[in-house]
């Protein structure tokens, strides 16, 4: 009789600890998901094989979509629309926060807000082609909204003051960067009652002065240009 190899030895060890990754529960690949970003789950991680598919669907998976960092600079902002309303179509309305950068435009403004009634916080990152008719209208569609981040996008300045007549809920507001004024300013505190955070570093056309900060003496959180 033979005396068994090392091969033989190790191969049934080897078996039962190679594991398949396909078969863990769904709740589990969801949870794993969740900690992945839009992007590498719509591009990598939900198109391995069907269960991963499938968990990548998961509509409690979509309540936060974050397309804004560096790697968006290098892709194809058409696949970048697409893979956004991707992700808006399979949190069936129960998306809560939405950041996009470069690639944000109007026409995906609209289609957000016409599927997100429980949307709570947006930003947008040099968006160029966001005007400021087109924010006005999502933010019309988002009576939820509560935090609002605009860094480097001056298309959405003007009369209006980035539409918040209609965000009385805001808590939260950062116009980083951004070409706003005084007068656009105050505008903004008194349609914003609830506002506890104030970020305006890098709005140079503000002009801050003992009037300025007697009107902002009620936010919690205050960083103003220097």
């Amino acid at each position: 009789m033979e005396a068994p190899t090392v091969e033989d030895e190790l191969a049934p060890e080897e078996a039962t600890s190679v594991m398949d990754w396909s078969e863990l529960p769904l709740d589990a690949l969801a949870s794993v998901f969740g900690k992945l970003g839009a992007i590498e789950i719509l591009m990598s991680a939900g198109l391995v094989c069907r269960s991963w598919l499938v968990a990548a669907m998961v509509p409690e998976l979509w309540r936060s979509v974050v397309m804004a960092h560096k790697v968006v600079e290098n892709m194809d902002y058409d696949a970048l629309t697409a893979m956004a309303k991707v992700a808006v179509d399979r949190s069936g309305g129960q998306l809560e926060v939405f950041v996009g950068k470069l690639f944000v435009t109007d026409e995906l403004l609209k289609y957000i807000g016409d599927r997100s009634p429980a949307m709570k916080a947006v930003g947008l990152i040099s968006c160029e082609d966001v005007s400021n008719e087109g924010f006005t209208e999502v933010v019309a569609k988002c009576p939820l909204l509560e935090d609002l981040m605009l860094l480097q996008c001056d298309n959405q300045l003007g009369s209006e003051a980035l539409g918040v007549a209609t965000m009385h809920g805001l808590r939260s507001l950062a116009l980083i960067g951004t070409n706003i004024t005084n007068d656009e300013l105050a505008f903004v505190l008194d349609s914003c009652p609830h506002l506890e955070v104030l970020d305006l570093r890098g709005c140079f056309k503000i002009v801050v002065d003992d009037a300025l900060r007697a009107r902002c003496a009620a936010i919690k959180s205050l960083m103003l240009p220097r």
